[in-house]
């Protein structure tokens, strides 16, 4: 089933454009490669140029297969609904394109506050999954999966629908709060969110719900 979903040979596919850069370029970087860099967007750790290219594509390229294999297996994956499935196969590929072009674009000199860049990423992922959690009926694989919503469909239509509000207004205030130099601030109502959460979740089973 899982091979023949064309949504998965499709994100197969898009693992083909950061392999393609990394041939590009791979004779013109230099023979370590920035992998790691701090809070400041300065690069604070190394790699082989072969491991820090080809080893970070193979890695995300088997947790992606493992992802997915993981997904298909779900018991209640009909509950997923198809576009919560596409985000679920692009998440891979995506990421392994940004970091693969981060990576080259910073070896072959080029300047830029990558911490910045990611943390935007970052704030407009959790906009965009809180648009879709109030969607996402009950499963294994995606969603706010506390015990006591995978036991309980009201549950999980609540929390999900109060977690949606909850990312979307985290995501937002990452972002500003990032752009603004404060980025502590903007890791902390993210941690506070996925509280919010869970806790929400909690207080509803506390309810019999």
């Amino acid at each position: 089933m899982m091979l023949k979903n064309k949504w998965f040979k499709f994100s197969l596919v898009l693992f083909l454009l950061p392999l393609v850069c990394i041939l590009v370029t791979y004779n013109k970087l230099p023979a370590q490669v920035a992998t790691h860099f701090d809070f400041h967007g300065t690069p604070d750790g190394y790699m082989n140029k072969f491991l820090g290219l080809y080893g970070v594509w193979a890695f995300m390229l088997l947790l992606h297969i493992f992802c997915t294999f993981m997904t298909f297996k779900d018991p209640k994956k009909s509950n997923i609904p198809e576009v919560g499935l596409r985000i679920i196969l692009m998440i891979c590929p995506v990421i392994c394109l940004m970091v693969t072009l981060l990576i080259i674009t910073y070896s072959l000199g080029y300047r830029f506050d990558i911490t910045f860049i990611m943390n935007i990423v970052i704030g407009f992922i959790f906009i965009i999954l809180g648009n879709y959690l109030p969607k996402i009926k009950r499963n294994y694989t995606i969603g706010i999966r506390t015990s006591w919503a995978l036991n309980s469909d009201e549950n999980w239509s609540r929390t999900h629908r109060f977690s949606g509000y909850v990312f979307v207004l985290s995501g937002m205030l990452y972002i500003i709060f990032s752009m603004l130099g404060y980025m502590f601030i903007g890791l902390g109502i993210i941690l506070i969110s996925s509280l919010l959460c869970f806790g929400y979740s909690y207080s509803l089973y506390r309810k019999g719900i």
